[in-house]
């Protein structure tokens, strides 16, 4: 996410994690950081999902599949 800060930040934001925001974790940083720092544009399409990326994931590849094939 670093170098997007350089071109006005991301337009689309899926952000899978586990960690916990109140811990100081980088993983724990949520989206609004990203904005304050300029990685994720403040227009950005964007949401944050609570769950593990081994189980979210496939299911989210699966689902935009579907929809592109149908």
């Amino acid at each position: 996410m670093w170098w997007n800060q350089f071109k006005g930040g991301l337009d689309y934001v899926v952000f899978i994690t586990t960690a916990q925001e109140f811990d100081g974790s980088l993983s724990g940083a949520r989206i609004r950081e990203g904005i304050s720092w300029g990685k994720i544009s403040p227009k950005a399409r964007k949401v944050t999902i609570d769950g593990d990326a081994t189980v979210v994931l496939p299911l989210l590849t699966a689902s935009l599949l579907e929809r592109l094939e149908g």
